[in-house]
């Protein structure tokens, strides 16, 4: 095999024999590494760099945790508020001006009640909810807010039972 290749090798212009070499020595590794080494090299970087993220993201969830059980729970033993009944919730709402947006407001049976807002801001909605829910004496048995057809609008429906059922 070697005495093949001498005589291929004699058979050739002495250019040619260089320009073989070069291919050789210099055009095939460097190839081999921007084709093959280099493309590895960079996604073991980026797979790195995402696993620090990750991590990264995982010590904050851990934080957020701790932060959490750190907060104070209401106890279940505390006094509940009474509710505050269909009038009261209107004239929060009233009060809060977001009665124009509300398209329905229903009473059920064991004092349920059902708004439906068909277009509202939703800043505006979840300010009046933050306000009043820690003395409304309902608690939230149901909400669904969808997407409105306006920026910052929402479809929003709310079911609210006493809260001590």
């Amino acid at each position: 095999m070697s005495e093949r290749l001498i005589d291929l090798l004699v058979r050739l212009a002495p250019r040619e024999r260089i320009l073989l070499g070069l291919l050789v020595l210099v055009i095939i590794p460097v190839a081999l590494v921007l084709g093959l080494l280099w493309p590895l090299h960079e996604a073991r970087q980026s797979a790195a760099a995402e696993l620090a993220e990750a991590r990264v993201l995982d010590a904050w969830v851990i934080e957020r945790q701790a932060e959490m059980a750190r907060l104070s729970l209401p106890s279940e033993t505390a006094e509940l508020p009474p509710a505050i009944g269909v009038s009261a919730l209107e004239e929060s709402l009233i009060s809060s001006n977001l009665r124009p947006f509300m398209s329905s407001l229903e009473t059920r049976d064991e004092g349920e009640i059902a708004l439906r807002f068909d277009a509202v801001s939703f800043v505006d909605l979840m300010r009046w909810m933050d306000r009043s829910d820690p003395g409304w004496g309902y608690r939230i048995a149901a909400l669904r807010i969808e997407r409105g057809e306006r920026p910052a609008f929402v479809e929003a429906r709310l079911t609210l039972v006493p809260a001590g059922q």
